[in-house]
């Protein structure tokens, strides 16, 4: 194989992966944004036109409460998965370790 098309190949990975990575960005931005019109049709659903503004207040407040308490647990969510893989991650760089002294 020429070096160009080594080159070539290594471009259209690159590529490739800038792709992937951009539609998952994009795939985000879509649920982000589902989520901001259904959290806007469920506010709406809460609303009666004889409310107050005070009972509207209210109502996103407690709101505004539930999602932050459900940021909070995904951030723990998160730190656990983090734990985890770095446990994996040490896991198989000792037994990658170990297969190498037995072969040496």
């Amino acid at each position: 194989m020429s070096r160009s098309n080594v080159l070539q190949i290594v471009r259209d990975m690159r590529r490739k992966n800038k792709l992937k990575r951009e539609m998952i960005d994009v795939d985000v931005k879509i649920r982000d944004n589902q989520k901001r019109v259904d959290l806007l049709e469920n506010l709406l659903s809460y609303m009666q036109s004889d409310m107050t503004l005070e009972e509207v207040s209210q109502i996103i407040e407690n709101m505004k409460s539930d999602y932050e308490e459900r940021v909070d647990d995904y951030i723990i969510r998160k730190a656990e998965f983090s734990k985890e893989r770095r446990a994996i991650n040490k896991a198989i760089k000792d037994m990658l370790k170990e297969e190498k002294t037995k072969t040496n």
